[in-house]
C-alpha cells in the first residue's frame, strides 16, 4: 500500500509531519493516509460517533461477493484510471447496501489519477508534492499518484494497487458513517502529536486496513482474484506499519496485517471496530 496523511483537514494513508505529508516506510513497503479534516470543510455525513458507530454495531454486517471487471492495469495514465474506475464501482457496490443497512447515506468519492504529485494542489496537502496515495475528506477525493505506488517494486500485482485503493476507499467509508469527523475531532481535542491523539491515528488507520481485508475477501469470493493474489495482497498488509523513528501513527506491521486479516477471515464491520478494541491490539 502507499502512505496516507494526517492533516488539519481529512487525508489518509502518508504520514503527515507538521502539515507536510512524507512517506513512512516499514520493510520497504511505503505507507497510506488520510487528510484530517477540519472545522465545516470536513466533508463530514452520518453519524459523529466512532466505537458506538451504527456502522459497527453487532454483529456487524458482511460485504456481499463481488464478480468485478476490473479494467487491465498499466502504468499509463489512462488505464491506470480506468482501472481505478472500474474498482471503484465494484466498491461502491459492495459498501454503499451496507451503509443503507445501518441506515447511513452514501455518496461515492471523486477520484484524482495523476502520473506524479506535480502540480496537484489538495485541501488537504496544500500545494505539497511529497505524499504518495490519500484520501482528502475535504473533497472527498481519492488521489492517486502513479509514481508514489511503488510499481518498481509491485510490477504488474495489480492486486496490491487494489488493496491500497480499498484502503483508501475505506477512509472514505469511514467519512461517510461520521466516524471520521468525530475522530479527527477528538485528535484535535488531545493533541494530534500527543501519545492520544497518535492512538486515534492508528485506530483510523487499523480500521481501514481492516475494511480493505473485507473488501478483498469480498471480490475474492466473487472469483475476481486467485489465492496467490489473495496471498500476496495479506503480506502486504503485514509488510507496512510505522518505521523504527517514525511518528507512531499508523500501528506497527503486526497489527497493521492483524486487522486486514480479520477484515479478510471474518467479513463483519463489527469485527473491525478498533475504537472499542485494547491499546495493545492497536500499537
Amino acid at each position: 500500500m502507499v502512505a496516507v496523511l494526517i492533516v488539519t483537514s481529512v487525508l489518509v494513508r502518508v504520514a503527515v509531519r507538521t502539515g507536510v505529508v512524507t512517506s513512512t516506510h516499514f520493510g520497504g513497503h511505503a505507507n497510506h493516509t488520510y487528510g484530517s479534516t477540519s472545522g465545516n470543510n470536513s466533508g463530514a455525513t452520518g453519524v459523529a460517533v466512532t466505537g458506538s458507530n451504527p456502522l459497527l454495531a453487532d454483529p456487524g454486517s458482511p460485504l456481499s461477493p463481488q464478480r468485478c471487471a476490473y479494467a487491465p492495469w498499466s502504468t499509463q495514465v489512462d488505464a491506470a484510471r480506468r482501472f481505478f474506475e472500474s474498482a471503484a464501482a465494484c466498491l461502491e457496490q459492495a459498501w454503499k447496501p451496507v451503509l443503507a443497512g445501518a441506515k447511513l447515506s452514501f455518496t461515492p468519492p471523486k477520484l484524482n489519477v495523476t502520473a506524479t504529485t506535480a502540480g496537484i494542489t489538495t485541501p488537504c496537502t496544500g500545494s505539497s508534492s511529497n505524499f504518495a496515495a490519500f484520501y482528502c475528506g475535504a473533497d472527498q477525493t481519492i488521489y492517486l499518484p502513479i509514481s508514489q505506488l511503488q510499481t518498481d517494486m509491485f510490477t504488474d500485482h495489480w492486486e496490491i494497487y487494489l488493496s491500497v485503493f480499498a484502503h483508501e476507499y475505506g477512509h472514505h467509508v469511514q467519512a461517510q458513517a461520521g466516524i471520521l469527523a468525530a475522530a479527527n475531532r477528538q485528535r484535535r481535542d488531545a493533541g494530534t502529536t500527543s501519545a492520544q491523539g497518535l492512538e486515534l491515528s492508528r485506530r483510523i488507520e487499523l480500521q481501514a486496513n481492516c475494511f480493505d481485508g473485507m473488501y478483498l475477501t469480498a471480490t475474492a469470493d466473487g472469483d475476481s482474484l486467485t489465492g496467490t493474489q489473495v496471498g500476496n495482497a495479506r503480506r502486504d498488509a503485514y509488510g507496512r506499519g510505522d518505521a523504527p523513528g517514525d511518528m507512531r501513527d499508523h500501528g506497527t506491521a503486526r497489527h497493521m496485517g492483524d486487522w486486514w486479516s480479520a477484515g479478510f477471515d471474518r467479513n463483519k464491520t463489527a469485527e473491525c471496530n478498533t475504537f472499542t478494541a485494547d491499546s495493545g491490539r492497536v500499537s
